[in-house]
């Protein structure tokens, strides 16, 4: 039987509680709201960069920590800005990351400092940049940078499948040093080998005392899996991959279909 006494949700971004035209409903904003006033704790979990999900946390009228880059930063945002945990990427690792990539003619993306940097400027970044109201550096070579610890490193391409089997491929040499997830069917990242949205949720969970079945995890990729998997109930997005719905415990509707907001009038309000 599937626990109600919720304390802490969290929930995933794009795909989850966004749609494809990035908006996120009035549903799915009251049904936040409304756990919000219960005294539920609602938090965020997503691979975006922190500056790119303040503005969605304001939106939602949240005062809990942001759980971004995939759990490799979690940082306050409501009346302060204080870093509770970072973990970014040792530089020889992400050199090496980089130089396999840069054989493989896709778009690399280095985040360090909460900027984004580039070296070269593929239409799909275009699109991501402007689409997330996000500000591109562009260098010469990742090199010139001098304390070159990045938090997150993500490659993406317009072929799908071309995405799918360079992220076997890259898993497949390096998982042993990195966590390394696909966040959509175009994006695959890398993150410290200690993170994961899962262990930031654990991290603010042992902070607030409250226990893994009293968690909620809402979520639609790959990158969710930890994290349903983790709570005490995991919700899967119906628009989500046969993969995340087997380890989730409920699949609730799609995005379109205010899916999140069903998962926490259901088994929260």
């Amino acid at each position: 039987m599937l626990n109600k006494n919720i304390k802490l949700i969290a929930l995933d971004v794009d795909g989850t509680i966004m749609d494809k035209n990035y908006r996120i409903s009035d549903r799915v904003k009251k049904a936040i709201s409304a756990a919000v006033e219960k005294g539920i704790y609602v938090l965020i979990a997503t691979g975006r960069m922190y500056s790119a999900t303040v503005p969605i946390a304001a939106e939602l009228a949240l005062k809990t920590p942001l759980i971004v880059y995939q759990g490799s930063l979690i940082k306050e945002f409501y009346n302060s800005d204080k870093t509770l945990l970072h973990h970014n990427i040792d530089k020889e690792i992400a050199y090496r990351i980089i130089n396999d990539a840069r054989q493989k003619d896709v778009q690399i993306n280095v985040y360090l400092d909460d900027k984004l940097y580039v070296e070269n400027n593929f239409p799909i970044l275009q699109e991501y940049a402007i689409k997330r109201n996000i500000s591109v550096y562009k260098l010469n070579r990742f090199e010139d940078v001098e304390d070159f610890f990045p938090t997150k490193i993500l490659i993406m391409d317009s072929d799908a499948d071309k995405t799918e089997n360079l992220a076997r491929e890259f898993k497949k040499k390096y998982s042993d040093e990195l966590y390394i997830t696909k966040s959509t069917d175009y994006f695959c990242e890398f993150v410290n080998k200690k993170c994961s949205k899962a262990d930031g949720i654990s991290f603010l969970a042992q902070k607030w005392n409250i226990n893994q079945d009293e968690i909620m995890a809402i979520g639609d990729h790959e990158n969710d899996i930890e994290m349903i998997e983790f709570a005490g109930l995991g919700v899967a997005m119906g628009n989500s991959h046969e993969s995340v719905q087997k380890r989730a415990d409920f699949i609730t509707d799609t995005v379109d279909n205010d899916g999140a907001a069903l998962a926490i009038e259901k088994f929260a309000l």
